[in-house]
């Protein structure tokens, strides 16, 4: 049987951020910086399977409506592209689907100034997309995310005959997930404390 797995960039990174932390607040994004995915989800799927991996991340754009929006776009573009090439060393392949979405703060309730803030919008249908037209009877299909928007992609899927093996965090359980896969395996913290850069 073929297997793919499909990785939710931003909600795993998240979601290992979120493991790494200390009480209610995440670890920094350089936290993950290094992390060996390839080894951490080779461990969770224990077996010797060949799988292709697929990791999901938004376009960027220069945005350059203010000094600190084109500031916050560019540092992203750099980000993205050093991150590009770590997951790709790792065989991994990255898919530019979506986009990063600039929007401004509320005013400050004190001083009423405005920040700009980006988010990635979209990705999470490039992925659902993807897995929909991968499903088949003679398929695993492996999704990596704990974001409950894909919960039609995964019923689509199952109907169209594909295995299906959903990964959560053990921070994060989404039963509607874990419900329409036939699999259901956690990345735990002894796991991502494993497979963080020391």
């Amino acid at each position: 049987m073929k297997r793919i797995v499909l990785i939710d960039g931003e909600n795993l990174v998240y979601g290992l951020r979120h493991m790494l932390g200390k009480s209610s607040s995440k670890a920094p994004r350089s936290a993950v910086e290094n992390f060996n995915f390839r080894g951490l989800i080779e461990e969770i799927l224990a077996d010797n399977i060949p799988s292709e991996i697929l990791w999901f991340g938004a376009r960027l754009r220069l945005y350059n409506q203010s000094s600190e929006l084109r500031r916050k776009s560019s540092d992203a573009i750099k980000a993205q592209a050093k991150f590009m090439n770590q997951i790709q060393l790792q065989k991994i392949n990255f898919i530019k689907v979506g986009y990063l979405r600039a929007r401004e703060s509320d005013p400050c309730e004190k001083c009423s100034h405005q920040t700009w803030k980006l988010a990635e919008k979209g990705v999470d249908v490039g992925l659902a997309v993807r897995m929909v037209s991968e499903a088949n009877k003679a398929i695993e299909i492996v999704v990596i995310s704990a974001d409950t928007d894909l919960l039609p992609a995964f019923i689509a899927s199952k109907k169209l005959g594909a295995n299906l093996m959903h990964i959560g965090y053990e921070s994060q359980p989404i039963y509607a997930l874990t419900k329409a896969s036939d699999i259901t395996r956690v990345v735990t913290l002894p796991l991502v404390q494993k497979y963080k850069s020391k």
